[in-house]
């Protein structure tokens, strides 16, 4: 309830500042512009024209909305063909580390597995070769793919083939 009225109030203020400058550099242009009235010994009159000047200038930006630039609507060619593309996470089969490891190091690193889906997949590399970890989108791909690096397994992103 508090927010809004707090905005109104930032408005009102706001506003008032505006009218407040735009009188303030109106009445030292019209001072400025009476040539006829006499200056006094000790005062110069062009120091005045240019507090009027920066008085007018000041009214000006604040009373111009300020210039919002919107992004494009819509990517650009290669952009827009790369934005739905998925990254298999690859895992391969090495001779170094226990196969008890690598199923942990599936859980660990990656959410979406369980100890089962790691197991299976620990198997899978053991007797294929390699095995499917999982298909992301590219940045999740690949930070999954260097938390099993970093952990000592051999892991590879490749780009889904659409087939």
């Amino acid at each position: 309830e508090r927010a809004p009225l707090n905005n109104i109030i930032a408005k009102h203020i706001h506003i008032m500042r505006c009218t407040w400058t735009v009188l303030l550099a109106s009445l030292l242009a019209l001072q400025v512009s009476a040539f006829s009235l006499p200056a006094s010994p000790g005062r110069r009159v062009g120091m005045v024209s240019s507090v009027a000047r920066q008085a007018v200038a000041m009214a000006d930006v604040l009373e111009r909305p300020p210039e919002v630039k919107l992004a494009p609507q819509e990517p650009k060619g290669d952009e827009m063909n790369a934005r739905g593309k998925k990254y298999k996470l690859l895992l391969f089969n090495d001779s170094v580390n226990k196969r008890e490891f690598v199923a942990r190091v599936l859980v660990a690193t990656i959410p979406e597995v369980s100890e089962a889906k790691a197991y299976t997949i620990m198997q899978q590399a053991h007797t294929q070769g390699f095995a499917v970890c999982g298909v992301w989108v590219y940045e999740l791909a690949e930070a999954y793919c260097d938390g099993l690096t970093s952990q000592g397994l051999t892991a590879a992103v490749t780009e889904e083939s659409d087939e």
